[in-house]
């Protein structure tokens, strides 16, 4: 069956010559054409229109799919007013490239007696005619295009809150609304004022000059809007989109002045801000706000979860944090924390059931939380509400300006440990649309905001109610929105939510922006190519083939499949990979083949890991395990190029993240199930090495470094402060079971894993959770990692020509299976080392490897390992004449001269 979006208005679609033909009947004979021969009113026709397939895409211009049967196209205006569209023939090149989703459509004009700001009030439809003036088809209109050029003076104007000679004024856009007033309420429940806003018919601004007192009330818009939802004119009391402050649950919006020194820690306006950091020398600790102290038993327990937790420096998760960041650390990515719609901020649920007494195993967790999930304390937030407002439930009190407050305190907090801070940002979507109640922007602009397929339907393949940065006046307020965050709350970077949703263009003039305020702002996000904008086919997108050059970095699935093995989206999760046991030590599964097929398997995933390790590189040349020498754009990941960045700092190299499975339980499908505690502490230090230790941003989920489990869970989103939380007191959390590290606390939930059950049963059995000796071990080889990352040059370089210069893999594929060799010439540069090599070793075996440009070389351990917690260091050795390196087992050795 066809897509809808394929569907033309009427079966089979015209040249635009042979549509002149179908439709251009001579002036004269059209009813109520004019004499002149230009297109005219009509007679309204009696229709109902089915979905919303035109589009008016500028103030002179509707494009249709029509076909072959057409004689005549009217615009109607409601049920009062139609015009006779005049055959305008095909796009014209720059329409094509605005509308490259409907650049076939043929384009018609609009008279010029149609008074186009009235007519943007109402319903519209175009109605298509066969030669006998009977109705062929009718159908709504998508308005957007002719919005942004009738209103494309309302980009330069103040929206939102602004303050001016300490009195505030409130603007909103909202260019088809019949009226809007502003509702005015000394307290969320009090009865409102109701204040007349002044129209700019020019802009399509409402706005209103407020008084002094009006500080510290709330408000909303009340909108008189024509909504294609119900296709009758609907009146709303809608929340700010530009809110800073609201009521708690986000019922009103507050006004508030950020610059307020009331809302202001002491020291904040000198803020001493962290070093500036290279993005490739960057060390991202990425954390939900809940999941960091929630089960920390030193965290005042009015403090756990919250923004002011990270300030108590005295609590296990802080000084955590602290030696993090004394150890190399740089950034700490906090999820979402702008207004969420799904987390009650006032009644929170808990769990009515004892989550302690179940098995490892049992689906009883799980299911009692799933009974509360949507009204409980938790959730990861990629459900915007407010983008510009602090979530309330991280504060210790949600009603009003106390958020902002204890938001700075944290920000503050972070800067002072030297760490800065990025906010996980996810502008793609909203949580509604249409007439819901978690809809804002469409209850105010209908059917701007939003991404619209074919039919007028918003597009849901974010997961949510995709938005449309393509258009002007959201583009404009995702640019601010950023500006906002970074001065008002002084972060230091952004993750973009499914940045390769958004075009290019929007993502270099955020960059624009927020560097003017910080130089060093870092910009990073998910480059994925999917959905209804994969293969740039409504604009040249924010992607990973797109962003090379720019500065702004995308996170590098290559090297995190080819560790794992296979992909995220696996049924059977137990396929094998460079980091998780192919060929060394088969797990038995079958997935992988036979022995032939594994090490096939393995050689090329090396070949992933290593140009992972080098950032991704398109122009870095790589020999392969086959021999063949190519740039990194010419090496194969799933038939797109596996080098993909122009300088190394563009790449963010990981194994895990909020997303999939966690580290800990990866290994625990993948490894043999009969790999001990001890070296699945090894194999999670290997693992996160290829971040830690590559030339690209390094990231690390919060609690990796603990060998931290979600119990399988592969999509954690909402799932409960009993999967997420961080266990920081090793199996003592009375409140969270006796697990060290959150593995075996239940199957995980069957709303995101239950087609894993069959596996996760047998290893939530045959796998031990880790010890806490074990745990500890773990947590110190990361913070080795991380010293030997600070303290040395080599694994930051920064540059392509310094990468490509000193950078090799001297064995290439001639070396041992499943091992890699790395070399770092440093010498003439200003750095501790003269020469560094790497040799990572995921396999069970000590591996000797025979550098020969080594050989004569005064190599040794890294100063950092030679007093490591892993006594098989000790095993360690550089033969001087050979040019030899002997590595352990299942670890990541670093030899400097």
């Amino acid at each position: 069956m066809p897509s809808p979006r394929s569907r033309p208005l009427i079966a089979g679609t015209l040249s635009a010559a042979l549509l002149l033909t179908a439709v251009a009947t001579p002036a004269s004979s059209v009813p109520g054409a004019s004499p002149e021969g230009g297109p005219s009113s009509a007679s309204p026709v009696a229709v109902e229109a089915e979905a919303q397939r035109a589009h008016w895409i500028d103030a002179e211009t509707v494009a249709v799919d029509v076909g072959s049967d057409v004689d005549k196209v009217l615009l109607q205006l409601g049920d009062d007013e139609a015009y006779v569209l005049a055959p305008a023939g095909a796009m014209t090149e720059d329409q094509a490239d605005a509308h490259r989703r409907y650049a076939d459509y043929a384009t018609f004009t609009v008279p010029r007696r149609v008074n186009v700001d009235e007519a943007l009030r109402g319903g519209l439809t175009i109605v298509a005619l066969d030669a006998a003036g009977d109705v062929l088809e009718a159908t709504g209109v998508q308005i957007a295009g002719v919005l942004d050029d009738v209103y494309a003076d309302a980009a330069d104007e103040d929206l939102g809150l602004t303050w001016k000679n300490k009195k505030p004024e409130l603007a909103v856009w909202a260019p088809t609304a019949r009226s809007v007033e502003l509702e005015l309420h000394t307290t969320p429940d009090a009865e409102p004022t109701v204040h007349r806003m002044k129209h700019d018919k020019r802009t399509g601004v409402w706005s209103v000059k407020g008084k002094k007192d009006w500080e510290g009330q709330f408000y909303r818009y009340r909108v008189e809007v024509w909504h294609p939802e119900t296709g009758q004119v609907e009146t709303h009391s809608v929340t700010d989109p530009y809110s800073v402050s609201l009521a708690a649950d986000s019922t009103h919006s507050q006004i508030v002045d950020l610059e307020d020194p009331a809302l202001m820690p002491e020291g904040w306006e000198g803020l001493d801000k962290p070093a500036a950091v290279d993005p490739a020398a960057a060390q991202i600790w990425e954390v939900h706000v809940r999941d960091f102290s929630v089960a920390d038993e030193t965290m005042p327990e009015d403090l756990r979860g919250t923004y002011s937790a990270f300030t108590e420096s005295g609590s296990t998760s802080v000084g955590h944090l602290e030696d993090l960041a004394e150890a190399g650390l740089t950034h700490v990515h906090l999820l979402p924390t702008y207004d969420i719609a799904t987390i009650p901020e006032v009644d929170q649920a808990q769990p009515d059931c004892d989550l302690t007494e179940f098995a490892p195993d049992s689906p009883e967790q799980q299911a009692c939380i799933g009974e509360v999930r949507g009204d409980d304390a938790f959730n990861w937030g990629y459900d915007p509400l407010h983008f510009n407002v602090p979530e309330g439930s991280y504060a210790t009190d949600a009603d009003g300006a106390q958020r902002i407050l204890e938001y700075r305190e944290m920000v503050m907090a972070l800067n002072d440990m030297g760490l800065r801070v990025v906010n996980d940002v996810v502008y793609n979507h909203t949580s509604g649309s249409g007439l819901s109640d978690t809809s804002v922007f469409d209850r105010i602009v209908p059917g701007y905001y939003h991404r619209l397929d074919a039919e007028g339907n918003v597009e849901r393949s974010t997961c949510c109610e995709n938005t449309a940065p393509e258009h002007t006046m959201f583009d404009k307020f995702i640019v601010e929105s950023a500006q906002l965050w970074a001065e008002a709350y002084r972060i230091d970077g952004m993750r973009f939510d499914l940045m390769g949703h958004h075009p290019k263009d929007n993502i270099l003039a955020v960059q624009e922006a927020v560097e003017e305020i910080d130089p060093d702002f870092l910009l990073y996000g998910e480059g994925w190519d999917f959905g209804e904008v994969a293969g740039n086919a409504m604009f040249e997108q924010a992607s990973q083939l797109t962003m090379g050059g720019t500065g702004v970095a995308t996170f590098n699935d290559r090297l995190r499949d080819a560790a794992h093995g296979g992909g995220p989206f696996d049924e059977d999760p137990r396929m094998q990979g460079f980091g998780t046991g192919l060929w060394t030590q088969d797990n038995g599964s079958g997935l992988t083949g036979d022995e032939g097929q594994q090490l096939d398997q393995l050689l090329h995933a090396a070949d992933l890991v290593r140009i992972g390790l080098v950032g991704n590189l398109a122009d870095y040349t790589l020999t392969t395990a086959g021999g063949e020498t190519v740039p990194g754009s010419e090496l194969d990941y799933n038939g797109a190029p596996a080098g993909y960045t122009e300088q190394p700092g563009e790449a963010v190299t990981y194994v895990d993240a909020h997303d999939n499975e966690i580290l800990f339980d990866l290994l625990a499908y993948k490894l043999d199930h009969d790999v001990a505690g001890l070296d699945r502490a090894r194999m999670q230090s290997v693992n996160l090495s290829l971040a830690t230790l590559s030339q690209g941003i390094g990231f690390v989920t919060a609690g990796s470094e603990l060998m931290r489990s979600k119990s399988l869970d592969r999509d954690s989103y909402d799932s409960g402060d009993w999967f997420n939380a961080i266990r920081w007191q090793c199996g003592a959390a009375e409140e969270f079971g006796d697990s060290t590290n959150g593995f075996g606390v239940g199957l995980p939930p069957a709303w995101t894993s239950e087609a894993k059950w069959p596996w996760a049963e047998e290893t939530l059995n045959a796998v031990e959770a880790p010890t806490c000796d074990e745990i500890e071990f773990s947590r110190d080889r990361h913070l080795e990692q991380l010293r030997i990352a600070s303290s040395t040059g080599a694994f930051s370089l920064g540059a392509f020509e310094d990468v490509a210069e000193r950078v090799e893999f001297p064995l290439d594929g001639a070396g041992e299976p499943g091992v890699i060799t790395m070399t770092i010439d440093m010498s003439g540069l200003d750095d501790a080392f003269e020469q560094v090599t790497v040799i990572i070793n995921p396999t069970p075996e000590r591996v000797e490897q025979t550098v020969p440009e080594r050989a004569g070389a005064a190599m040794d351990l890294h100063p950092v390992l030679q007093d490591s917690v892993d006594e098989a260091f000790a095993e360690a050795g550089f033969d001087a004449e050979a040019g030899t390196f002997t590595a352990p087992a299942r670890a990541t050795t670093v030899f400097v001269e």
